[in-house]
């Protein structure tokens, strides 16, 4: 069963969250290639929402240290990191 990451992050500033959103778009595909699914949403001007669904949990655990060292660069832009996880119940797309 598919299992998947929930991060909410709040940036220092407007100017972090920016720069944060593009890097992860444009690095994360890179990074978390066992990702089915990468989500990013801007939740306001200094928050966001990143969503990662994996194959399976195990898929998930190998994404640890890719995400361990991402949260790393970004702490002089991040005030917090609100982790969640937990299997997939739906995943529709139209």
């Amino acid at each position: 069963m598919s299992y998947a990451r929930i991060n909410t992050v709040e940036y220092n500033s407007e100017a972090d969250a920016d720069a944060a959103a593009a890097d992860y778009a444009e690095k994360a595909p890179g990074e978390f290639t066992e990702a089915q699914v990468l989500l990013s949403v801007r939740t306001g001007p200094t928050t966001g929402m990143a969503v990662s669904v994996y194959p399976d949990k195990a898929a998930f655990e190998r994404s640890a240290p890719v995400r361990e060292a991402r949260l790393a660069r970004m702490k002089d832009r991040v005030k917090s990191v609100q982790m969640q996880e937990g299997e997939v119940t739906l995943a529709h797309a139209r």
